[in-house]
């Protein structure tokens, strides 16, 4: 078996896509953190699906699973790493990512978390899903730069590989304002393996930054956009995104780009047209 570096080196790597779209269309509108514990079944079977669409690796459903959030959170991680390792036993030449987003508090002099109070809380995930056997640290969704490199920092002592990807609007700056050229600066001097963007909005819309990402860095880029933009019902319930899947793929396959997947309303289908373009 190659390591998962090596295989970045010869090939296109896969990611899986959403969790928490595919949770909701089984009604499960939880924290997908908290189904963990009360739905592994659920959650296996879509590792499975998406290893079956030919994902070379599965993304462990630890996102937002974090100790200032619920007292139970290790547990959580725990069962998360044991779903994903689940899923991979027929899959040995695959890997299992521990995820890792947003605290979704606000640092000090704005919000009233002390840098080293966020670095704890991202310590403490980390410790726990790598002793258990995580083989990446992705780091997604990540729109200011202080907690990315607050993240990446406690990642790095992990001694595991390190993926990390902010998300952006149109005008290739995140909601903190943070413009892709201070991310790559910052992530290639912490030494990450592969840097790039996901979610908020579909492939159609990153082409042009990913073109852009692609000639600042040598690093892989790894890019895994939504599944367009969410198309709402009268409820405001999202209901589907504005790209199919035939459509999602072709675009995604214009992107010169090492590593490739999805995000929020991706699907096993998304996966496996992307895989056989």
């Amino acid at each position: 078996m190659s390591t998962l570096l090596e295989a970045m080196n010869s090939r296109t790597i896969y990611f899986d896509g959403a969790m928490g779209t595919e949770l909701q269309k089984m009604g499960l509108s939880e924290d997908p953190a908290l189904l963990n514990l009360t739905h592994p079944g659920e959650i296996i079977n879509i590792h499975r699906q998406y290893l079956d669409a030919g994902a070379d690796i599965i993304t462990a459903n630890t996102f937002g699973a974090y100790s200032h959030k619920y007292s139970n959170a290790s547990d959580m991680i725990k069962a998360a790493i044991a779903h994903g390792k689940k899923a991979l036993e027929s899959n040995p030449d695959k890997w299992l990512a521990l995820d890792l987003g947003p605290t979704g508090l606000m640092l000090e002099p704005y919000g009233d978390i002390t840098e080293d109070e966020c670095s704890k809380i991202y310590e403490e995930a980390i410790q726990t899903g790598a002793q258990l056997g995580a083989d990446v640290i992705l780091i997604e969704t990540m729109m200011d730069l202080t907690e990315l490199k607050i993240a990446v920092t406690a990642a790095k002592k992990a001694n595991l590989p390190v993926f990390a990807t902010m998300s952006f609007e149109k005008n290739g700056r995140t909601m903190m304002g943070v413009p892709i050229e201070d991310m790559v600066a910052m992530l290639e001097s912490l030494g990450v393996d592969a840097l790039g963007m996901n979610c908020g909005f579909g492939p159609d819309i990153y082409a042009d930054l990913a073109a852009k990402l692609y000639g600042l860095t040598t690093l892989p880029i790894i890019i895994q956009p939504n599944a367009g933009l969410p198309i709402t019902d009268d409820t405001l319930t999202t209901v589907r995104y504005n790209l199919t899947v035939d459509e999602f793929a072709a675009t995604m396959a214009l992107m010169n780009v090492k590593i490739k997947g999805g995000c929020c309303g991706t699907s096993p289908a998304h996966i496996a047209a992307l895989v056989k373009q």
